[in-house]
């Protein structure tokens, strides 16, 4: 059998002192990364509270793309509490907040920390169609007709105290007019306004006030449709084929055309004026 050698002192000193300082360098190390990871937890609190990276105001957002809406009324929609941190802040949840609040298409948030500013470029969605309803003058007594807002393509109205800067621009109102409670039209809109939309016949004004009939105000005159049905595609196919009408009834005699029965179209005609007999 083979002797086994023995292991020297000294070569166990040196084990052990090897060991000692591994787990010194362990030990080391592992405050080492403490001491960083506290220093970055630290310094990102102090990077993120910087004042020279917060909004203190309304004021510090730019406002880009908007024509119907003023900056100060962007700007009012925002739901920001100030002073906010830049990098703090959530552009999902602004961009949802703003496009919940206003017909929008689209909206793009930028940040910039130097100088600290949000600018924010929004695409509206154009209104369709103008709002009126009567309202009764407090001075007066006397009932009139006043815009109370606007409608977009997809039926979402927006109050005429918001869209303020049209009061100063209106090339960019829209030319069609309906008249009555939003809440009696805006449930149909999406398909009434796209049907009507499509038709050959220019139609300026829909007077939605009596919902058992409404009437539409055409380059015919009006027309009667009785209350908004599945027909209404019907009536305006009827209402295209009358478009010629005038020439054989000038406009100016035709009172109203009725086409709550598209299969039974009619036309309600003043009565011509009577000739004046000659002396014989």
């Amino acid at each position: 059998m083979t002797a086994k050698t023995p292991v020297s002192t000294t070569r166990l000193k040196n084990r052990r002192d090897e060991l000692k300082n591994q787990r010194r360098w362990r030990n080391f190390v592992s405050v080492t990364r403490t001491l960083l990871i506290m220093s970055l937890t630290g310094g990102m609190f102090w990077f993120l509270t910087l004042p020279d990276w917060v909004i203190k105001d309304s004021q510090q957002i730019d406002i880009e793309g908007n024509e119907l809406l003023t900056n100060d009324e962007i700007r009012s929609l925002i739901p920001l509490e100030y002073p906010q941190s830049l990098l703090q802040l959530s552009i999902k949840d602004l961009r949802e907040s703003l496009q919940k609040k206003v017909p929008l298409t689209n909206v793009v948030v930028t940040r910039a920390l130097l100088p600290p500013n949000l600018t924010i470029r929004i695409t509206e969605k154009k209104p369709v169609a103008m709002a009126l309803a009567v309202q009764v003058s407090p001075e007066t007594k006397k009932s009139a007709l006043k815009e109370v807002g606007y409608i977009d393509i997809d039926g979402i109205f927006v109050s005429n105290e918001l869209y303020q800067n049209l009061a100063q621009k209106p090339e960019l109102k829209p030319p069609l007019k309906i008249l009555g409670t939003p809440q009696m039209y805006l449930a149909y809109w999406t398909d009434f306004y796209d049907l009507l939309s499509q038709s050959s016949v220019k139609i300026t004004q829909v007077d939605w006030q009596n919902p058992t009939n409404i009437v539409l105000s055409s380059e015919l005159g009006k027309i009667y449709l009785g209350p908004y049905t599945s027909k209404f595609s019907e009536q305006l196919m009827v209402l295209e084929k009358l478009k010629n009408i005038t020439g054989k009834v000038p406009k100016e005699r035709i009172i109203y055309i009725d086409l709550t029965d598209p299969e039974i179209p009619s036309i309600k005609e003043k009565k011509p004026p009577k000739e004046d007999k000659k002396d014989n």
